[in-house]
This record gives structure tokens, C-alpha cells and sequence, in this order.
């Protein structure tokens, strides 16, 4: 008897954890968009009452969503006050692209010698594509086929892990991109960086490939620097 109950139990709550989970994922995904789009403002307060109001989520996944924000730094929480978007200082953003230029340099090493002559083919295409939009002026799609490009090199590094921390890294430093690209000659610049790694990688020069792709970032974030008024030496 005892054991039918708990079957009967382990049949009324697997649903309930998968629909509880799938909620958390939608309050987590919606409101990490919303603090990357700037929709949610840096300093804004995150109160769990007014957000289970307007997400019409109850207050438990709202709680564990501004958790897993915190954990990837968009979120803080202040003893006494409760929680808020992160407000990020230029050095820590500087820090955030330094932790990007690690992992890209550490990805493209791992790739180097494992793309197959398709994939550096297609890192090849996608460098005379970018060059052509930007010919063009068409920067939106310039940065598309970006994404595209370090992609095809995360999964030739076939490490998840990595890919991950990359993705993970690459959303926080989204509301700050602009800053590395409003200067003059910037998106230039993108191109012939991703033509140096694009050509080590073919060329399989390990340490070269992972210089490059480390400068990539490294210049994003001298640029922002910059562009900020910032005396931090990158």
C-alpha cells in the first residue's frame, strides 16, 4: 500500500516540477532580456511583489529567477533593501571583456587543428560576407554573421563547458557593445580581426589563433575605454 502511494505521488509531481520549472525559465529568460535591452535600468528595483503581479508568476520562481540573475551578475542584492539591477562600473566592464578575450583565446587554441577543411572554408565566407555588409553599411547584418563566425569556432573547440562561459559572458557584456562600436572605423577594424583569426586557424598556428582572438576582444574593450572617457590602460 505504501508503495502505491508514493507511485502516486511520483505521478502528481513530476508534472507539477516540469510546469514550476517552466515557469522559472520564463520569468528568468524575460527578465534577463529586459535588464539587457535596458528596459530594466540599472538601480531599477526588483521587487518580487510587483513582478508576480506583472509576470503573473507567484513569488517562489520570481525569487529563485532573481537568484540565477545575481548569479550571472545582472542582479544585486543590498542587506536591508532588497534586490537590484546591477549597476556596472567601466572597470568592470573592462574586467568583463577580459574574461571574454580568456575564453576566446582559450576556444580558438582548442579549435586550432580540429575545424575540417569545411569549416575553415566557411570562416573564410563568412569574413568576405561581414566585409561586404559593411561595404554595404549594413552593420545589423554584419554583426549576424559575427555571431555566426565565433560560433563555427566554439563548436570546433568541442568543449560545452567553454561554450557555456562564452555564451553566459557574452550576454553580460550585451548592453555595452554599442560602446566599443560608436567610434569611427570600429566595425573596420572587426573585419580584419576576424580575417587574422579566421587565417591562423586555417594556417593551424595555435598560438597565433589564440592571440588574435584574444586582441579581438581586448580592442572592444580599449574602445570602450575610451569612448567613456576612461584613463584604464587595457
Amino acid at each position: 500500500m505504501e508503495n502505491n502511494r508514493q507511485d502516486f505521488r511520483a505521478e502528481i509531481t513530476e508534472p507539477v516540477l516540469k510546469e514550476y520549472r517552466s515557469i522559472l525559465d520564463i520569468v528568468f529568460t524575460t527578465l534577463r532580456d529586459e535588464i539587457l535591452t535596458h528596459k530594466l535600468k540599472p538601480g531599477d528595483t526588483l521587487n518580487t511583489i510587483q513582478l508576480s503581479k506583472r509576470l503573473g508568476a507567484s513569488r517562489t520562481p520570481i525569487r529563485e529567477a532573481l537568484n540565477r540573475l545575481a548569479s550571472i551578475g545582472l542582479v544585486e542584492y543590498i542587506p536591508h533593501r532588497g534586490a537590484f539591477v546591477k549597476k556596472l562600473s567601466v572597470p568592470e566592464i573592462i574586467e568583463l571583456y577580459y574574461i571574454r578575450a580568456a575564453l576566446a583565446g582559450t576556444a580558438a587554441r582548442l579549435a586550432t587543428g580540429k575545424l575540417s577543411e569545411e569549416q575553415k572554408q566557411e570562416l573564410l565566407r563568412l569574413c568576405d560576407l561581414m566585409e561586404d555588409h559593411l561595404s554595404r553599411g549594413e552593420y545589423q547584418k554584419m554583426l549576424d554573421v559575427n555571431y555566426k563566425f565565433h560560433s563555427t569556432i566554439y563548436q570546433a573547440a568541442q568543449s560545452p563547458r567553454l561554450e557555456s562561459l562564452i555564451l553566459q559572458y557574452y550576454r553580460l557584456s550585451t548592453p555595452y557593445r554599442a560602446l566599443g562600436l560608436e567610434l569611427p572605423g570600429r566595425y573596420a577594424e572587426i573585419c580584419q580581426e576576424h580575417r587574422s583569426i579566421a587565417q591562423a586557424l586555417v594556417d593551424e598556428g595555435r598560438e597565433r589563433a589564440e592571440f588574435y582572438a584574444r586582441e579581438h576582444h581586448f580592442n572592444t574593450a580599449r574602445r570602450i575605454a575610451k569612448s567613456t572617457g576612461s584613463n584604464i590602460n587595457v
